[in-house]
């Protein structure tokens, strides 16, 4: 039985169980729709040369997804628990592994992923939605400050602000803005698909282009957008402490979650091929207001960017409220400042966590303005080259723990196995492999951080223990 409410100080409380089905649903599906499906078919299009290599690689991406969700539905229902990764790791790869993957998470994958999205959403949505002044700078003396990047910021310290003061509140902002968004956005798809007359909006594709063949090396390098866009499958893991009958509604989140927004993508890139064509779809920058503006006009931009504005918050918002649980498990077991795993005494959220990953968010904001001058797709390749590593370790951990502790209830138990973590581990394997060999440094900088953070685990904290 979950107990109540923390004590200040004491580490050793854990959350109350609040949030139901729906809401965990809610959250896998929020957390995936993201800025993603919006800004990542131009740069997919952009690196394939014809419509079937674009939508293999969507499809791709979503079995991929998939798979991984049936992997982890195991873990989940097995050991529901507050940390996702970090707690599987612990028990199946051991502390040192599960020490810098938590790590890993903590300043690129969860950081990573809040300041990409609220950045292209501040740059894309806002303006669109609310007039040409808010893509104007602030200028601070010498210095200019992006409008992107500052509301950015402004966004992330208001949904963290939510978070603060309870998970029940930030479920339920879940469910309004992630259920409105999903239904209309997969209405106004059908609706072009039905009647829209193809390759208006520019030329469609020759035979020849429609048949060419990507290298590997290409297609890789197209899947990291791809796999950004559908991150968040997993998002219900994080928060496995406070689902109400985990058993039931970790799986259902997980596998529902995931299958729901696999086939609202597929549809979703089908209309924009049949909206731009795939030449056309690579130069129009975010697809979604410029399918809005080219399909309905001044009046069908505004109000289809206000409903991904809404989407773009329920990702924000799920990806604060997953994130910090990190940092949480980590807290409590000494592997992150102890006051990061002590919950709030009025609020039962882990406050200091939560805190944490929102200043490091800020921080990236700071550093991508100085090291890479707005470098949007930046951000996205070093947060995705996070995930795949993470993400393999995490759904081997179901093989390792079948082997090492089959004494172990499991409510729920993945569908086909071995089949679907060993095929997630491949591809992720598989794209890492060609774009390390490929010399892309957002996944030599990935395999840096995990490498030192071993390391440091190996040298210092395993010696004080």
């Amino acid at each position: 039985m979950a107990q109540g409410p923390a004590v200040a100080g004491d580490a050793g409380a854990r959350p109350v169980r609040t949030l139901g089905g729906l809401p965990a649903l809610a959250l896998v599906a929020g957390s995936m729709l993201g800025i993603g499906i919006f800004i990542s078919p131009p740069e997919v299009a952009a690196h394939v040369s014809g419509s079937g290599s674009f939508m293999l690689v969507w499809l791709l991406g979503g079995l991929v997804a998939l798979l991984g969700a049936l992997s982890l539905a195991e873990l989940g229902a097995m050991m529901p628990r507050d940390g996702g990764d970090y707690a599987y790791l612990r028990q199946s790869w051991g502390p040192g592994v599960a020490f810098s993957a938590g790590w890993l998470q903590l300043l690129a994958i969860f950081p990573g992923s809040l300041a990409a999205v609220a950045v292209a959403t501040s740059k894309y949505q806002l303006p669109a939605l609310l007039g040409p002044a808010f893509a104007e700078p602030l200028a601070l003396g010498p210095v200019e400050i992006p409008a992107s990047h500052l509301w950015a910021a402004l966004i992330i310290v208001a949904l963290t602000l939510i978070n603060h003061v309870g998970v029940k509140v930030s479920g339920v902002v879940q469910v309004l803005v992630v259920s409105v968004p999903l239904a209309v956005l997969l209405v106004a798809t059908l609706v072009v698909l039905w009647g829209h007359e193809p390759g208006t909006v520019a030329p469609a594709l020759t035979d020849e282009e429609l048949g060419a063949r990507p290298s590997g090396a290409t297609l890789a390098r197209a899947y990291l957008p791809v796999y950004f866009a559908y991150s968040g499958w997993n998002a219900a893991i994080y928060v496995g402490g406070e689902i109400k009958n985990p058993a039931r509604n970790l799986p259902r989140a997980l596998v529902g979650g995931t299958a729901a927004v696999t086939a609202l993508y597929l549809i979703l890139c089908v209309g924009f091929l049949d909206v731009f064509s795939l030449e056309g779809l690579a130069n129009v920058g975010e697809a979604g207001t410029a399918a809005a503006q080219a399909m309905f006009g001044p009046l069908g931009v505004t109000v289809l960017t206000g409903l991904i504005v809404l989407a773009m918050i329920g990702s924000l918002n799920g990806s604060i409220l997953t994130g910090s649980r990190i940092a949480f498990a980590m807290g409590k077991e000494g592997d992150c400042a102890r006051a990061a795993g002590v919950l709030h005494p009025r609020f039962s959220t882990p406050v200091v966590a939560l805190w944490m990953q929102c200043g490091i968010a800020l921080a990236l904001l700071v550093l991508d303005l100085a090291l890479f001058g707005n470098g949007l797709d930046t951000l996205i390749a070093y947060t995705t080259s996070a995930m795949l590593i993470t993400g393999t370790l995490t759904v081997l951990a179901v093989m390792i723990l079948r082997r090492t502790q089959p004494q172990l209830r499991r409510p729920y138990k993945t569908w086909l196995y071995p089949l679907p973590p060993v095929l997630h581990a491949v591809s992720s394997v598989v794209v890492l492999v060609v774009l390390a060999r490929w010399g892309d440094p957002s996944v030599w900088l990935a395999l840096g951080w995990f490498g030192g953070a071993l390391l440091f685990y190996r040298v210092v904290r395993r010696r004080r223990e």
